[in-house]
C-alpha cells in the first residue's frame, strides 16, 4: 500500500530546517485566517467564549497569532517525527523541571495540555521515561502506522482509547511507571466525563486522572513544550500538582485539574490549540443565539 499524502510531505519537509517549516506554516495560516474553514470558526467561537472581556480588537490579534501557532504546531511535526531524536532534542534549548519530577520514585501522571509543541514533549517524556501514552487509531492503516512509530520511536507504549488499553494503561502505572495524558479535549459521548469550567466556560471533562489517582499512588506533573525565541528552539517546563486534590470527587477534581491548566495556558494564550471544539454544545449555542 503507498504512503498517504501527508506522510510524503512531512517526509519531503523535514529536510527543511524548523524556520523554513515555519515559513510554510505562516503561508497556511494566512490562507486560514481570511477563508472560510472549520479551523477559524472554530476558533472564533472559542475566543468569543474564553475572551469576552477582550476588545474586537484584541481578540483578532489573539486569533492571528493562534492560527499562526496552530498551523507551526502542523508543520513543526516534520520535524518532530522524522528527524533523529536527538536533533528533535537539541531544539529544546531551556527547561524549568521541578525537583519533585525528577526526585520521584512513584508512579507518575503527566499532564499535557494541547499546548505549544505537546509532541516535542513525548518526544522528550519517550526518550528518558518511557510513558505510557493513549493512541487513537487512524482509519488509514499505513498513516496509522506511520504516527504510531513516529510518536514511540524515542521510547514508550502506545495503548488505545478502548478497555483493554486502558487496562494495560493501570498494570502499568501499578508498576511504577510513567503516563503521558493530554486531557483537555471534549470526550466522546461514551467515556466518563463531567461538566466542569475552563475559562469560565462549561466544558465536558475526563474523569480519568481523577479514577487513576484514587487506584495508584502515584505523583502528578502538568508540563509543556513551548515555542521560544530564537524561532526554532522550545522551553519545556515541568510543575507538580497535588495528588490528593486529584484524587478527591470528581467535580472538585476536575476543576482543579482544568484551573491549572488555564494557569499553565495563560502564560502562553497564542500556544494553545484554540482549535478544538472544546466546550459543551449550550455554551456555543448561547453564543450563536446572541449574535
Amino acid at each position: 500500500m503507498s504512503k498517504p499524502a501527508i506522510q510524503h510531505c512531512l517526509e519531503l519537509l523535514s529536510h527543511f530546517s524548523l524556520r523554513t517549516q515555519y515559513r510554510l506554516a505562516e503561508a497556511i495560516a494566512l490562507v486560514l485566517r481570511v477563508t472560510p474553514n472549520q479551523i477559524s470558526r472554530q476558533m472564533r467561537l472559542n475566543i468569543s467564549l474564553c475572551f469576552a472581556d477582550l476588545e474586537a480588537r484584541e481578540q483578532r490579534q489573539l486569533f492571528r497569532e493562534s492560527m499562526r501557532h496552530t498551523c507551526y504546531a502542523m508543520t513543526e511535526l516534520a520535524a518532530v517525527w522524522c528527524w533523529p531524536v536527538e536533533r528533535v532534542l537539541e531544539c529544546i534549548t531551556s527547561t524549568e523541571i521541578c525537583a519533585e519530577f525528577e526526585t520521584s520514585e512513584r508512579a507518575r501522571i503527566v499532564i499535557a495540555p494541547h499546548l505549544g509543541s505537546w509532541e516535542t514533549l513525548a518526544v522528550w517524556l519517550g526518550k528518558h521515561y518511557q510513558p505510557i501514552m493513549m493512541y487513537k487509531r487512524r482509519k488509514n492503516k499505513v498513516l496509522d502506522q506511520f504516527v504510531k512509530q513516529a510518536r514511540a520511536r524515542s521510547g514508550g507504549t502506545l495503548v488505545p482509547t478502548k478497555k483493554h488499553g486502558l487496562r494495560q494503561l493501570l498494570l502499568g502505572m501499578k508498576q511504577g511507571g510513567s503516563l503521558m495524558i493530554l486531557p483537555d479535549q471534549k470526550p466522546g459521548g461514551n467515556k466518563a466525563r463531567i461538566d466542569s469550567s475552563f475559562f469560565g466556560v462549561s466544558a465536558p471533562t475526563t474523569t480519568l486522572v481523577q479514577n487513576l489517582c484514587t487506584k495508584v499512588d502515584c505523583d502528578v506533573f502538568i508540563a509543556a513544550v513551548c515555542r521560544s525565541t530564537p524561532t526554532g528552539e522550545f522551553n519545556l517546563s515541568i510543575r507538580p500538582l497535588d495528588a490528593a486534590l486529584l484524587a478527591g470527587e470528581e467535580a472538585s477534581s476536575a476543576q482543579y485539574m482544568n484551573d491549572q491548566i488555564e494557569a499553565l495556558v495563560r502564560e502562553n494564550l497564542a500556544q494553545y490549540q484554540w482549535g478544538y471544539r472544546r466546550f459543551s454544545n449550550r455554551s456555543y449555542a448561547s453564543l450563536e443565539k446572541g449574535k
